[in-house]
């Protein structure tokens, strides 16, 4: 089955940071965000809303808004200061229903992230999402990585050298989300920014920094150089060893590629004297051992690390 832009569980590919050239004639409207080659996955036995039910895509505000709407999700495209420079970051907030989840940049068994076309100025583009550490979202058995409540996805505004920002411009967003419980429903917002901002913008914009900050500081760090990490290949499963310097009493993996480890799998985690181990269970999609296993490390405190595992 498939429906807008999501499939089986069965679907591969791969996921592709973002990245986009910066032109210097016309407006630049780019999929920044958007995995071209990886098809999205709707959870086995979970019902998808489709347009007859009147979910899909729907908005209470009309294009160009800088807030939309769709079921059980509300997004808005918010700024960190009021006036467009190099160093400006803009984001993508997500206030969801409770019980409601949207999904990381790898849902885990099913689901798709967020997609996000932008359109900027000549000489004006966004570097790629950056996503705060997900949580796992165990349902019925299936494994989702993504994020319940609301979530902020930051993106950082690149001028080109040389490049005039007007003093009056629009930034615009085309998002596209899937938001599950019990059913997943497709969404989708038309997004605008204008500079300057409206008064009551003006106002809200320190609130939107402290909000965009902070969503910053739940990204994960690259894992500091002094630490060792490796895993093995253990028949169906990965054994994979962090040596941070210290007991980790706490640790989950999320894996940045698809179909390499078994999402729903439990995660078997060992305390070492100074570090983790963790045996991860192979997904049965994998054909092939891959050189290095990378991901995300998330430990106790609220830490999260992005890490490459050498297979050894």
């Amino acid at each position: 089955m498939e429906h807008g832009g999501f499939s089986r569980r069965g679907s591969e590919g791969g996921i592709f940071p973002a990245g986009a050239s910066v032109m210097d004639n016309g407006p630049i409207s780019h999929v920044a965000d958007h995995p071209p080659a990886r098809r999205r996955r709707v959870r086995r036995g979970c019902h998808v809303a489709g347009p007859a039910s009147g979910a899909a895509g729907a908005q209470t505000s009309g294009p160009g808004s800088r807030t939309g709407q769709g079921p059980h999700v509300r997004v808005e495209l918010i700024a960190d200061r009021a006036a467009p420079e190099p160093g400006m970051r803009i984001a993508l907030k997500f206030d969801l229903d409770p019980e409601w989840h949207i999904y990381w940049r790898n849902p885990g068994d099913s689901g798709g992230p967020p997609e996000v076309t932008w359109t900027f100025p000549p000489g004006m583009t966004a570097a790629g999402l950056e996503w705060p550490a997900p949580e796992r979202i165990d349902i019925g058995g299936l494994v989702n990585y993504g994020y319940h409540n609301s979530v902020v996805l930051p993106a950082a505004v690149v001028v080109a050298a040389g490049a005039l920002i007007p003093r009056e411009l629009t930034l615009k967003a085309a998002v596209r989300w899937m938001a599950c419980a019990n059913l997943c429903v497709p969404g989708k917002a038309e997004l605008a920014l204008t500079f300057p901002p409206s008064a009551a913008e003006i106002g809200r914009i320190s609130a939107w920094k402290e909000t965009i900050d902070a969503a910053r500081g739940q990204v994960p760090k690259p894992a500091p150089p002094a630490w060792k990490a490796s895993a093995r290949s253990a028949g169906d499963t990965f054994v994979v060893e962090v040596l941070t310097g210290a007991r980790e009493a706490e640790a989950v993996f999320f894996p940045l590629e698809l179909s390499q480890v078994n999402d729903s799998a439990a995660q078997a985690v060992s305390p070492l004297p100074d570090g983790v181990r963790l045996v991860l269970s192979k997904s049965s999609q994998l054909a092939k051992d891959p050189a290095v296993l990378r991901g995300v490390l998330a430990l106790a405190g609220g830490r999260a690390y992005t890490i490459a595992l050498p297979m050894r």
